[in-house]
This record gives structure tokens, C-alpha cells and sequence, in this order.
């Protein structure tokens, strides 16, 4: 099959990550993969672009590709992809954001026989507005969605065939995220001792991810557990006011580590965690980081939020909680004094993660639906 990918920013995301999955998984399975996306800033080196060189994909940058609506450049990316449409016969466009998504399904217009599939995330391409309502009526021939949540918001609000839409859940590296990676040195390059608890987060640290709560939750449990430390992983341009700050005025710093943000050693830090907690799912709402958790034979504690319910199975291989700091703590709590539910949780999380999240399977299931798109 010849398949176009677009993907309408240049920013290194969840999204972005689960489209360069889709391409290489299919890529490996013989078909001819042609990757757009927008152009990164000048001196930027952090991005979309980046990324897919690295895993040899050469990404066409000739488009503006726009997270946003903006009726200049949308006209113009209306008018190049059209001619470009014209001088190669793609029988899938797949596009995972709203603005590609305009772009894919009006410039394709003309061409009969281009199918347009959309992925779809649990968090703001699904809100109830004029350009979503356009969308999904006109002439979107299948939806990847990855949660039930989301499937259902898609029926409910949008009224979408049900016939037309999958879900596949957001894949994980089980290669990358394995227990295999968890190292005492690099525990101990960040100052923890052998016999002390890592608590983590992995989150950009803003308001709206509930941090006060978290903080709050923290300073309670070390009260009863002096051999706990809290892992802040991420970086935020709020990050002084939102935790830093907090966790001087409550005293906890000792027991605190910012790692800022982490690309190389991403994997071994987060083998860093005995435990790992998710209050706020992001933007996107794909809850990556859990997943890679889960890989990783870490146990989740999860607030009843998103599509996190749906992730972790409560008592079986995490915890899903109301977050408020007394319920956030009595979790903890639970888990830190009782290392054999810890590991059999972790276990239990690490085969969920690799049978329901499994790489080598995904590109097989999206090559499916394309099969059954291009027969309908």
C-alpha cells in the first residue's frame, strides 16, 4: 500500500511518537510510507524532525503544517498537497491531528480513490466544536481511536459510525522498557540509597496537573515513611512556583529530586521509580508514561481521571484512586510498606504492558484497518 502521513506540528509529543510508530511498524511490513510534517524553528533541536531521523525516517518538511488553523497558510498547504496528490497515487492518507486532518480530507477532495483515516487521542481533538463536526461527517472513511472513551465520545458527540472506528491502545518499546533497565548505580547518581522508596512522577510540570495535591500527598506520607524520596521528572516553565517553591516551604527538599528533563537516559531514570503516580493525563490524553511503566514492572497509582481506569486495573496492577492528598497518601503508604504487593503488582503491570501495548503486534493491526478501509 502507498500511504501518506501527515502530522500538523513539528514539537516531539505523544502524538508525534505514536505516528512514528505507525510508520516504521508499517515501513517494516513493506509498504511505502511518505511522512509530513511542520518544520521546526531555527536552533531548535528538540523535535518531530529529530526524532524520525533517528529512527530513519526522512520527514517532508515543504509544508507549513500548522498545529493551528490559519487561513494563509492552510490555503497554501491546500493548493501544494493538492498538486502533490496529483503526481503520486496514495491510496491511504492517514492524519492524527485536527488541523492535518482538515488539510488531508479537503485536499484530497478530488481524488476518489484516497481514503482518509484519522487517529485519534483522548484529549482536545475530540471537543465539541464546528470545525470536529465538519470533520467527522464529511467523508472520513475510518478512526483509530485509543481508548474506549474516546470510541464513545466519537459515537455520542460526533455520531460516527461505530463500524468505522477501531481502537488500538498507544504501543510501548518492550525492548526499551524493561526491568532490565533499573540500575543501582544510577539510583545512586541521583542520591538514593539501597534501602530508600522512589516515589515518581513523570509529568511537564504545570497548575492544571495537580501538583499542589501531589506535594500535599508527599509531605504526609514522609511523615510516616522517613525513608521515601519523590522523583520529579520533567521540566515546565511554572516549575518554580508549582513545585519548587512548595517543596522548600514544606520542608521536604531533602527528600525531593528534580531530574529535569531527560532524553538519553529517559529509560534508566524512570528504573529509578518503585512506584509511580499520574494524577492529570496530558494534553493528548495517551497517558504514555504510565504505559511505559507498566513495561517496566513499575505499579501505577492512578487518580479515576481520563482514560487512566482504563490502563490500570485497580488492585491487580496499580491502584486508581479520587485524588485528594488524604486518598494519594494512604495509597502510597500501602504500597511503600509492602514490598511483596509492589513487586506482584509490577509484575502483573509488566504483562498487561506487553500483551495489550505490544509494538511487534501494532503495525499489524493498523495495516488491517487499512485493508478493510481500501475494500469498504
Amino acid at each position: 500500500m502507498k500511504i501518506l502521513h501527515l502530522f500538523s506540528n513539528w514539537k516531539w509529543t505523544g502524538p508525534a511518537e505514536h505516528a512514528l510508530h505507525s510508520i516504521a511498524c508499517l515501513k517494516g511490513r513493506g509498504h511505502d510510507l511518505t511522512f509530513a510534517c511542520g518544520k521546526p524553528p531555527h536552533g531548535v533541536e528538540e523535535s518531530l524532525v529529530k526524532m524520525a531521523g533517528e529512527r530513519g525516517i526522512t520527514p517532508l518538511t515543504s509544508f507549513h503544517l500548522n498545529k493551528h488553523f490559519h487561513v494563509f497558510y492552510n490555503l497554501s498547504d491546500l493548493l501544494r498537497l493538492k498538486q502533490f496528490l496529483k503526481g503520486n497515487e496514495f491510496q491511504i492518507i492517514h492524519t492524527h491531528l485536527t488541523n492535518d486532518h482538515f488539510l488531508g480530507l479537503f485536499s484530497s477532495r478530488s481524488f476518489k480513490g484516497i481514503k482518509i483515516i484519522r487517529s485519534c487521542y483522548d484529549g482536545d481533538d475530540l471537543k465539541k466544536n464546528r470545525i470536529n463536526r465538519i470533520l467527522f461527517s464529511h467523508r472520513t472513511d475510518g478512526v483509530i481511536c485509543v481508548s474506549e472513551k474516546a470510541r464513545k465520545s466519537l459515537i455520542n458527540t460526533f455520531h460516527f459510525p461505530a463500524d468505522k472506528i477501531w481502537k488500538i491502545p498507544v504501543p510501548v518499546d518492550g525492548e526499551r522498557f524493561t526491568p532490565g533497565k533499573r540500575s543501582e548505580s544510577v539510583r545512586a547518581g541521583y542520591g538514593i540509597k539501597g534501602d530508600e522508596v522512589v516515589v515518581g512522577i513523570v509529568a511537564r510540570v504545570q497548575p492544571h496537573r495537580r501538583f499542589d495535591i501531589l506535594l500535599d500527598a508527599i509531605s504526609r506520607t514522609i511523615q510516616k515513611v522517613p525513608n521515601l524520596k519523590f522523583m520529579i521528572v520533567g521540566r515546565g516553565t511554572h516549575i518554580e512556583k508549582v513545585a519548587k517553591k512548595p517543596v522548600k516551604e514544606m520542608g521536604i527538599s531533602p527528600q525531593v529530586i528534580f531530574t529535569g528533563y531527560r532524553d538519553r537516559d529517559y529509560a534508566e531514570t524512570l528504573g529509578c521509580f518503585d512506584i509511580k503516580v499520574f494524577l492529570v493525563p496530558g494534553t493528548d490524553g495517551a497517558c504514555r508514561a504510565v504505559r511505559e511503566a507498566m513495561a517496566m514492572g513499575i505499579p501505577v497509582i492512578a487518580a479515576r481521571r481520563g482514560m487512566l481506569p482504563e490502563i490500570i486495573d485497580d488492585g491487580i496492577n496499580g491502584l486508581v484512586i479520587e485524588d485528594t492528598p488524604e486518598n494519594l497518601s494512604q495509597a502510597i503508604e500501602k504500597l511503600v510498606s509492602d514490598p511483596a504487593l509492589r513487586k506482584e503488582m509490577g509484575a502483573r503491570a509488566r504483562v498487561k504492558a506487553l500483551s495489550e501495548f505490544s509494538l511487534s503486534t501494532f503495525g499489524g493491526s493498523v495495516e488491517e484497518i487499512y485493508r478493510k478501509v481500501i475494500e469498504a
